[in-house]
């Protein structure tokens, strides 16, 4: 948005980037931890059945049975049939707060449950074989880590909304919350139409429900902004000083004078059509 002068150095945005960027590489890079969150979550997945084999059988059914039920379309034929085909509808019976944090943490468990899956051969493989398959499912795993974090990026925003008393305020930030929620969906809807966890009348009306969000934000972008309560020592940066606006208002007094002078360009008359 700062186009070339925001690669100057004068205006520190590239200093910053370079500090911010160490903060991402104290403990490793963010595969790294990725990779340990998804370590924690297979181990935390592993220890619900520790000696219990009765319910890792129940799991397994459920899983069949939450597989075939969406995989076969029902969901999304239910989905079709509550909708009607209304996107209001789709909004208001599929897209709502407790449907976004279903979505998002039923695909957090699936995907870890996969993960899992896959994973559990390993278990009996000689230490090289078992390195070679979990480096198979690396990338499957890291995915996992990563809906996780967003999953619980969206809770804790969630659970700020209910602290807030202004009505007001309460109302814009669950827009910006149902924004973050729905952007997510959007990102992986791909996942969530070839699990048929929606139909495609709510996957079309993800989008257009977050047109309509961002809509209702434009006018609260600058109040969203400010509420940073950044102040000039804070940026400390020419391009934020209005010296850019005081050049532009140069230029343009002095193309004025120019064209009042009489001795600006003229301008080339537009070739005759043959």
């Amino acid at each position: 948005a700062c186009g070339g002068a925001g690669f100057l150095a004068e205006n520190r945005l590239t200093g910053l980037r370079s500090d911010l960027d160490v903060y991402v590489t104290f403990e490793g890079d963010n595969n790294v931890l990725l990779q340990l969150v998804g370590k924690r979550l297979l181990g935390d997945y592993a220890k619900q059945f520790a000696g219990k084999p009765a319910d890792v059988a129940r799991l397994v059914a459920g899983q069949t049975a939450g597989r075939i039920y969406n995989g076969a379309g029902l969901r999304r034929l239910g989905q079709a049939v509550t909708d009607f085909g209304s996107t209001a509808r789709s909004v208001e019976l599929g897209l709502r707060a407790d449907h976004q944090h279903e979505l998002l943490t039923a695909r957090v468990e699936q995907m870890v449950a996969d993960v899992a899956a896959k994973l559990r051969p390993a278990a009996k493989m000689s230490p090289a074989e078992s390195a070679a398959v979990f480096n198979e499912n690396q990338n499957d795993l890291i995915a996992a880590a990563r809906a996780h974090a967003e999953l619980l990026q969206w809770e804790a925003f969630t659970d700020a909304l209910d602290r807030i008393d202004d009505e007001d305020s309460r109302m814009v930030l669950t827009w910006v919350r149902d924004l973050f929620g729905l952007q997510l969906i959007e990102t992986h809807l791909a996942w969530y139409l070839i699990t048929g966890r929606l139909s495609a009348q709510r996957a079309a009306a993800v989008s257009s429900y977050i047109d309509r969000l961002c809509a209702r934000l434009r006018p609260h972008a600058q109040d969203l902004v400010d509420a940073f309560a950044y102040e000039p020592e804070h940026v400390r940066a020419p391009i934020a000083s209005g010296a850019e606006r005081d050049r532009q208002e140069e230029a343009a007094q002095y193309y004025a004078d120019l064209a009042a002078s009489g001795n600006a360009p003229q301008k080339e008359p537009k070739p005759k059509k043959r």
